[in-house]
C-alpha cells in the first residue's frame, strides 16, 4: 500500500529522515543484539514500540506514536563520549520547535539509558524513547 494512503508509514518515513541528519546509517526496524558484524557503525536504530489512540473527531484520531531509538557504537575507549554527542544530536533535532512531520502536534524524549559493552568486540547502545503525538 503506498504511503500517501497510510499517514502512520508517512509519518515513520520522515521519522527516519529526520534522523538521518544525525546519522545517514539509521535504520528502523533493525534489532542488534550486541555482536553484529554487518551494521556500519555508528548507527540510529529506530523500533516502533506502540500506537495509542487517546481520542477520535468524527475521521480524526488523535494518537500517540512510541519510538524506541538506540544509538550504536562498537565499544571502545570513545564509545560513551561517541553515545553522547548522538543522542545529544538526536535530542536537539527535537527542541528546534519546528515539526518534521505536519501530523505531530508535540513530541517528547525521555530520560536516555546506556548499555556499554565490557569488551571491545561488542556493541554498545544508548537508548532514548520517543513519544510523538499525532493527529491522523
Amino acid at each position: 500500500m503506498p504511503s500517501t494512503l497510510n499517514p502512520e508509514r508517512q509519518i515513520i518515513d520522515n521519522l527516519i529522515a529526520h534522523l538521518k541528519q544525525v546519522s545517514e546509517n539509521t535504520r528502523l526496524g533493525y534489532s542488534a543484539t550486541g555482536q553484529e558484524q554487518d551494521l556500519d557503525l555508528p548507527a540510529i536504530l529506530v523500533q516502533l514500540e506502540s500506537i495509542s489512540e487517546e481520542q477520535r473527531q468524527g475521521q480524526k484520531a488523535k494518537c500517540r506514536m512510541a519510538f524506541n531509538i538506540s544509538a550504536v557504537a562498537r565499544t571502545n575507549k570513545d564509545t560513551t563520549y561517541t553515545l553522547l554527542d548522538l543522542t545529544h544530536a538526536i535530542r536537539k533535532l527535537f527542541t528546534t520547535g519546528q515539526r518534521f512531520t505536519p501530523e505531530a502536534r508535540s513530541v517528547s524524549v525521555s530520560e536516555t539509558q546506556f548499555d556499554i559493552a565490557p569488551s571491545n568486540a561488542h556493541l554498545s547502545f544508548a537508548d532514548v524513547q520517543l513519544h510523538i503525538d499525532v493527529v491522523l
